[in-house]
C-alpha cells in the first residue's frame, strides 16, 4: 500500500502515479499552479486511481472547467468501493462539495474530525474562500481558528501549510504580532504563492504599506512570471497604491495590463471578485469605468456565475451592476436576488439585495440614500465570507457615501472604529471631518 506526504494510505498502481498525484496536490495547495497537468499524468499511469480522478475534478472545477471536471468525478465515485475508508469518504466530500449538496460542509467536518491529516479535504472548510468562510455564520473566522488550534497536533512542527493558514487568521483576527511570526515562518519554510499571499495579508492588516510594497515588488521580479498568484497579487498591489493616495486613475492601466480576465484569468471567483472590486474601487476613487469594460465583466459574471445564491459571488455581480450605465442590469440582479432571498430566507441573502440598492444609490449620487441602506448592514458583511480587504469594500463604500453626503459623524466613526494609525488614506479623512466638524 502506498501512502502520501502526511502517511495516509493511498490506493494506486505504481509509485510513477502516486509521485505525480502528489506534485498534483502539493501545487493545488501552494497556489502557484493548479495541479491539474500533475494529477492528469497521475490518471494517466493508473485509469483506475479513484482519489485521484477526484481530485483532478475538483482543480478543474473550481478552475472554470465544470464540464471536463464531471467525467472524472464519476470515474471515481464508480471507483469508490475498491479503496479505503478514508480515500472513499474524501471522495463523497469533493463529490458532493461539486454538487452543491447541503450536506457537504457537515460531511466534510466529520470527514476531518476522523482524520484530521488530510490536508486536502481540510482545506476545503479553512480560509477565505473556504467552506465555513462562506457558510453564511457570522463567526466562521473563529471557527476556523478552533479548527486550527485542533488539528495542529497531527501537523508537524514545519508544515508550512498549517503554519501559513495559522498565520492568516491569526492577521485576520487583529493577533498581529502572533500573525507575522507565523506568515514570516511559513514564508522561509517554503517560498511559493501560498506563503506569499498570506504575507501581503498580514502587511495590510498591520498598515505596513512600504514594507507590503517592497516584498510584493521583489515576489513580482522572482516569481510573478511563473504564478497563478499574479493577478491576485496585482490585485494587492492596487489596494496598497489606494491606500498611499494613489487616484485610480493612475493606477487604472494595472487593470488593462494584469486584471483584465483576457490579460490573465487564473481563476473564474479571484479574477471575478478581484476585478470586480478593482473597477468599484477605482469608481469610488472618482474614475470613470468604460461601458466596454462594464459590458465585459458582466458577461464574465453571466459566464461563470449564471446562478444568484452564492453570497461571495452575487455581491460582486451587485458591483458590476451598480457600474453598468444600463439601468436594466441593476434592475435584473435586484430581482435574481429578491428571488434567491425567498428561497433562502437567510440573513445574508435579504442583506444582498440592501447591498444592490446601496450600491446603485451611490452610482446614480444619491449619497444620502446610499448611506442610509448601508448603514444598518455594514458589520453583516463578514457573512460574505473572502478576506478583510475583500469584506471592506461595504464599509468603503458606505464612508465614500457619508463623506459625499457630508454625513462627518458617521464617516469620522467609520475611520476612528477601524483604527488604521498607520493608514496615510484614512488619517487624511480623519483630519478632513474633524477640521470640518
Amino acid at each position: 500500500m502506498y501512502k502520501d506526504a502526511y502517511d495516509l494510505e493511498v490506493t494506486c498502481a505504481s509509485d510513477a502515479a502516486l509521485q505525480a498525484y502528489l506534485a498534483g496536490i502539493r501545487c493545488a495547495l501552494r497556489f502557484d499552479r493548479p495541479g491539474i497537468d500533475e494529477l492528469q499524468e497521475a490518471v494517466g499511469h493508473d485509469e483506475e486511481f479513484a482519489l485521484a480522478h477526484a481530485t483532478l475534478s475538483r482543480q478543474l472545477f473550481i478552475h472554470g472547467f465544470k464540464d471536463a471536471s464531471k467525467p472524472h468525478m464519476e470515474k471515481a465515485v464508480s471507483l469508490a468501493k475498491q479503496v479505503t475508508p478514508r480515500e472513499r469518504r474524501a471522495i463523497t466530500t469533493m463529490d458532493q462539495v461539486a454538487r452543491f449538496d447541503p450536506r457537504a460542509i457537515e460531511t466534510v467536518q466529520a470527514h476531518v474530525n476522523e482524520y484530521p491529516r488530510d490536508v486536502f479535504v481540510l482545506a476545503f472548510l479553512l480560509g477565505p474562500f473556504g467552506m465555513l468562510a462562506f457558510s453564511g455564520q457570522p463567526d466562521w473566522c473563529q471557527q476556523n481558528l478552533e479548527l486550527l488550534k485542533k488539528t495542529q497536533p497531527f501537523y508537524r512542527e514545519d508544515d508550512w501549510w498549517h503554519i501559513t493558514t495559522r498565520g492568516f487568521f491569526a492577521a485576520e483576527s487583529g493577533q498581529l504580532v502572533l500573525g507575522r511570526r507565523e506568515c514570516e515562518r511559513a514564508w522561509s519554510i517554503d517560498r511559493n504563492g501560498n506563503c506569499a499571499h498570506t504575507l501581503t495579508h498580514l502587511y495590510f492588516e498591520a498598515d505596513a504599506g512600504h514594507e507590503g510594497r517592497e516584498f510584493l515588488d521583489n515576489w513580482m521580479l522572482e516569481f510573478g512570471d511563473e504564478s497563478d498568484m499574479r493577478h491576485h497579487m496585482h490585485w494587492h498591489v492596487s489596494l496598497l497604491d489606494l491606500e498611499d493616495g494613489v487616484t485610480g486613475e493612475d493606477i487604472y492601466k494595472l487593470y488593462a495590463g494584469e486584471l483584465d480576465h483576457h490579460v490573465c484569468d487564473p481563476m473564474p471567483l479571484t479574477t471575478f471578485s478581484d476585478n470586480a472590486s478593482f473597477l468599484w474601487r477605482s469608481y469610488l476613487s472618482g474614475v470613470a469605468v468604460p461601458t466596454s469594460t462594464c459590458d465585459d465583466l458582466w458577461d464574465y459574471a453571466e459566464q461563470h456565475y449564471p446562478r444568484y445564491g452564492f453570497g461571495f459571488a452575487d455581491i460582486h455581480r451587485i458591483m458590476a451592476a451598480a457600474l453598468h450605465p444600463n439601468a436594466t442590469r441593476h434592475t435584473e440582479c435586484v430581482q435574481h436576488l429578491r428571488q434567491a432571498s425567498q428561497d433562502s430566507g437567510s440573513k445574508l441573502a435579504e442583506n444582498l439585495v440592501t447591498y444592490a440598492q446601496g450600491f446603485r444609490a451611490y452610482r446614480n449620487a444619491k449619497y444620502d440614500e446610499a448611506a442610509e441602506l448601508l448603514a444598518p448592514v455594514v458589520a453583516d458583511s463578514v457573512l460574505l465570507g473572502g478576506s478583510n480587504p475583500q469584506r471592506r469594500i461595504i464599509e468603503d463604500t458606505y464612508l465614500a457615501a457619508c463623506l459625499r453626503a457630508g454625513r462627518r459623524a458617521e464617516a469620522r466613526s467609520v475611520v476612528v472604529g477601524r483604527n488604521r494609525k498607520n493608514s496615510k488614506n484614512d488619517q487624511e479623512i480623519l483630519q478632513g471631518v474633524t477640521t470640518h466638524a
